[in-house]
């Protein structure tokens, strides 16, 4: 199960950038989106990244060099979560930010909390000497990270069973996602900051988003959420979703 909150997907990052050869995510929900298609391993930086002296060595002795970006372009998909103190980022930032670190407990910077494919939490670290080697050594030790198995390509529509589930890959930017009717695609987190994703967005328990059903958008509230299912609020009419439901 996946761990989503809607105020991830609220970034003013509209592209993937590329500093020093990494490239970062523009925000968790893409990193999630791109990770599910891609069976890599979503890394969070929790950072400080004008002011404190740990983070600006892990960033200039491993995120900064080749041998690092080269490996996490294989295996990791990066986003920062910045908290500087000399610059100002816009207000849907700060306040994402500000809720990934309430959400994973962040007491101190750099922290680096690693999601598998599914948004679930496989791992923590924070600075590490050595170089790219030693910080990549560290990551290895968590059993979901590196030397992973990709699944074989697709047979072509001829070859392919026709009862086979296909897998769910992102579609390209280019081409717009159309959902059916709302479907609760992931639930999780500790039970007093549980998160869900409904359809394409993420929501805490509270929250509204304007969910993509067919080729419109629509407000969904989400009321309650329960182990294998959520309450949701639409047009002023409460309705249960049920995750494996469609």
């Amino acid at each position: 199960m996946k761990k989503w909150l809607l105020g991830f997907g609220i970034c003013v990052l509209l592209v993937r950038t590329s500093l020093g050869g990494l490239a970062w995510e523009p925000d968790v929900r893409t990193a999630l989106l791109d990770a599910t298609g891609g069976n890599k391993i979503v890394v969070l930086d929790f950072t400080g990244s004008d002011w404190c002296g740990w983070c600006m060595k892990l960033k200039s002795e491993v995120f900064d060099q080749p041998e690092f970006a080269a490996y996490a372009k294989d295996n990791l998909l990066m986003v920062e979560v910045d908290f500087p103190r000399h610059k100002e980022l816009p207000a849907e930032q700060q306040a994402s930010n500000q809720k990934l670190a309430e959400t994973y407990g962040i007491r101190g910077y750099p922290t680096i909390i690693l999601l598998d494919a599914m948004g679930n939490k496989i791992g923590q670290s924070g600075y590490v000497p050595g170089g790219p080697k030693n910080f990549i050594a560290s990551l290895e030790k968590f059993p979901a990270v590196g030397h992973r198995e990709v699944a074989p390509p697709v047979a072509s529509a001829p070859e392919a069973s026709r009862h086979a589930a296909p897998a769910f890959v992102p579609v390209a930017p280019a081409s717009p996602n159309h959902y059916g009717d709302l479907v609760l695609k992931a639930i999780s987190g500790a039970k007093d900051s549980r998160m869900v994703m409904i359809n394409d967005q993420l929501l805490t328990i509270g929250e509204t988003a304007k969910v993509k059903v067919h080729d419109e958008r629509i407000a969904v509230t989400l009321k309650e959420v329960h182990d294998d299912s959520v309450l949701i609020v639409v047009a002023g009419k409460t309705q249960e979703l049920r995750l494996g439901q469609h």
